[in-house]
């Protein structure tokens, strides 16, 4: 599965398709950085990786589907509603002529098209995966394999958000690209097995939902960290420029703004994502 997206095959960037975490959001308060969950589309020359499946995974699908392009490859950093509500919604997933792999974390081997099943079908959905049109295939993996696909090699590390949860790094053209969807940050951070799974990367995609001098504290256990341990990552790794995702749900235009300038005031290098936005790595 190799969809033909783009004839330079030394191309690399990222498109944000939703940058929020939790739960969708709407309204205009929310029109800048955008409502939708996390949802990125990754080109490495001619192969497109979308990691996560959020909200922002319907518009994704439409304008695939709009320029008759069917084949998808998902990986999936974990398995929450917030990273999997939009298979509900992706437009190729109801194509007879869809072909979706999909890779994943897998809690118990060999049970991943089971817990999707289960995610999205009866009583919660009407449709499960498996009765879905498309031709799809489910591969689980353990945070730490590398994922293989024809000449590309993708690298996991696992997280500290739940149960399973994963990053991933590609490295394309001479370049890198680290995502860290969901993480909560230890004490003894930068933790050192990511540093090494950041080191040097051209571009840091970091969970930096909260603010340590705001409500990092009244969230601890939450599973997700900090722009500022995101700072602390991007240059004890070498990494060159970060961006700060899965923004609260209720933090506004206004309020992401202000956290981003003095993000900025620290380190120019770094910003947070916006929905729409694309990214050459």
């Amino acid at each position: 599965m190799s969809p033909k997206l783009c004839a330079d095959a030394g191309s690399f960037s990222i498109k944000f398709w939703g940058v929020r975490g939790s739960c969708p959001v709407s309204g205009t308060n929310f029109l800048r950085f955008g409502g939708d969950t996390i949802c990125f589309e990754v080109n490495c020359g001619t192969r497109r990786f979308i990691v996560d499946a959020g909200s922002g995974l319907r518009r994704l699908g439409a304008s695939m589907a709009a320029a008759g392009d069917l084949d998808a490859i998902l990986l999936l950093s974990h398995l929450h509603l917030d990273h999997t509500i939009g298979l509900t919604a992706f437009e190729p997933l109801f194509q007879p002529r869809g072909r979706v792999e999909i890779r994943a974390p897998e809690i118990v081997a060999g049970a991943l098209r089971a817990d999707l099943d289960r995610l999205i079908g009866e009583p919660f959905f009407p449709l499960s995966l498996s009765e879905m049109p498309a031709a799809t295939t489910c591969v689980g993996f353990a945070p730490g394999d590398i994922l293989g696909f024809d000449d590309h090699r993708i690298q996991t590390i696992g997280l500290n958000h739940g149960v399973g949860a994963s990053g991933f790094r590609f490295d394309h053209a001479g370049k890198a690209l680290a995502i860290i969807t969901d993480h909560e940050h230890r004490a003894d951070e930068p933790e050192p097995a990511l540093i090494a799974f950041s080191r040097d990367a051209d571009l840091l995609v970091y969970d930096g939902m909260w603010d340590e001098e705001v409500d990092f504290e009244c969230h601890r256990g939450w599973g997700h960290s900090s722009w500022q341990a995101g700072l602390r990552l991007k240059a004890r790794s070498g990494a060159r420029r970060l961006v700060s995702v899965h923004h609260a749900p209720a933090h506004t235009d206004v309020e992401l703004a202000a956290r981003e300038a003095r993000m900025r005031e620290i380190d120019p290098a770094g910003c947070f994502a916006i929905q729409d936005l694309m990214l050459m790595v």
